[in-house]
Parts: structure tokens; C-alpha cells; sequence
């Protein structure tokens, strides 16, 4: 059986323990990341595209409705947790499964679990494809996944460079696109694709090594002598997701 992925949001570092203890018990779930606030949140959410996200509400900078709004275009299950009854009625309108007001008794976070866990397999949501439709001017490209090396943000345009093989069929290397980040990260596989700085996700199919100079990361893909930056941020992920690969 294959693990419900799980992200943990809250600024409380009690409440991220108490919440690791209980998701402890069900071995269907998975934790893969934890995030303090709102921007790591997001960031954490775009990366790993998990199957369950509990997310608090009030937070710094920016709160859980600004990262549900921020990640709508995935598909997570969202259960919302706070210390604050009178945002309920806000909440369902994200399409969040459940509304927990802290402290929330154990039982009543494993009733929540459960209704996820009890879901069954083909009714969860599937991609629907393994290609990318680009509009490259005045004409639409068809790109396969495998035939992407990374995507590099340049400005207001990102450009998507092929690898070998697809600079063959497509007969350019590169293209530029108007799709943002973002974006490509809803359409792209999380298996296969990782979000590794601000301005760039990389095909990890290609990656052939991680380095570390002058106080920076960067990986090397296949293909291309391009030393791809690293965020500090994104590192750690990007060592974990490496050595369980």
C-alpha cells in the first residue's frame, strides 16, 4: 500500500509535535516536510505535492488562507487547524475537509485521518497526462516529460531546455514560455521533477551530481555543464529526496 504523504504547518513547535505524535499512529501516513510559516508552506507544499496538508491559520507573514489560495491548483486533502473558532465558515469555502480548533483532542485529529485513509485508491485524482502543451509563437508544442533537462526562469518568461533527444525532435534546444514556476510545478510530476531555488526545476531523471563550492550547492545534470544553484531552503528536501530515490 502506498503512504498518504503529510505536510505539517503551524508557527507552534508544540503543536507540530503534538500533531507528529498522533500521524505517528496510522501507518498509512507519511510526514515529508513541516513548515513555521506561510512562505516555507508553500514552498514545502509546491515541492513535495503532498496528499494531506493540516495547515494553522494565523501565522507570520502570510496566513493559511494565503497558502491554500497559493496551492489551489494542487490536489491535497486540507485540514485546518487553529485556535480561532470564527474562521470556520471561511475555511469551507477552500474546500478543507475538516476544521480542528486547538488544542484538538487526539481522537478528534484521527477521526479526520480516518475519513482520508478510508478513501479509496481510485477515487483520488490522476494525471492525466505525461507531456506538456507549450505555445511557442505562432505554433504548440507537444513536449514529453523525458525530453526535459530543467526549466530556468529568465524575467517575465521562463524557458524550458530540452535534453538531447528532444532538441533533436523538436529541433531547438530550448523554449520560452510565459508559464510561470509555479505553474509548470502543477503540471509536472513531483516524482520526477524538483523545485530546487526560486528560478529553476530540474528533471531529476537527468541529475548526475550535487556539489558544493564556495559555500553554495549546486547539482550538474546530464547533457549540459550548467551549474544549477541550489537555495538554502531547498537543500535539505533535495538531499533527503535523493537518497530515498
Amino acid at each position: 500500500m502506498n503512504k498518504k504523504t503529510v505536510i505539517i504547518v503551524d508557527d507552534e513547535q508544540a503543536a507540530r509535535r503534538h500533531l507528529r505524535d498522533v500521524i505517528s499512529g496510522f501507518d498509512a501516513l507519511n510526514i515529508v516536510a513541516e513548515a513555521a510559516d506561510g512562505k516555507s508552506a508553500i514552498e514545502q507544499i509546491m515541492l513535495w505535492r503532498p496528499d494531506i496538508v493540516f495547515l494553522d491559520i494565523e501565522m507570520p507573514e502570510l496566513n493559511g488562507f494565503d497558502v491554500a489560495q497559493a496551492t489551489q491548483g494542487l490536489t491535497y486533502q486540507l485540514i485546518f487547524m487553529t485556535a480561532y473558532e470564527q474562521y470556520a465558515l471561511k475555511a469551507f469555502d477552500t474546500n478543507a475537509i475538516d476544521y480542528l480548533v486547538k488544542p484538538a483532542r487526539p481522537e478528534l485529529i484521527a477521526k479526520s485521518i480516518g475519513k482520508i485513509v478510508r478513501q479509496q485508491t481510485h477515487n483520488q485524482p490522476q494525471r492525466s497526462s505525461e507531456r506538456l502543451i507549450l505555445n511557442d509563437h505562432a505554433q504548440q508544442k507537444i513536449i514529453e516529460f523525458e525530453h526535459i533537462s530543467y526549466i530556468e526562469s529568465i524575467g517575465r518568461y521562463r524557458r524550458v531546455h530540452l535534453t538531447a533527444q528532444g532538441a533533436g525532435i523538436h529541433s531547438t534546444d530550448t523554449i520560452i514560455s510565459e508559464q510561470t514556476l509555479d505553474g509548470f510545478c502543477t503540471q509536472l510530476p513531483d516524482s520526477q521533477f524538483y523545485r530546487l531555488h526560486r528560478s529553476y526545476i530540474i528533471n531529476a531523471t537527468q541529475l548526475l551530481e550535487l556539489k558544493y563550492h564556495a559555500r553554495k550547492h549546486f547539482v550538474l545534470l546530464a547533457g549540459t555543464d550548467v551549474q544549477i544553484p541550489v537555495s538554502r531552503r531547498f537543500i535539505h528536501t533535495l538531499k533527503e529526496r535523493i537518497t530515498t530515490r
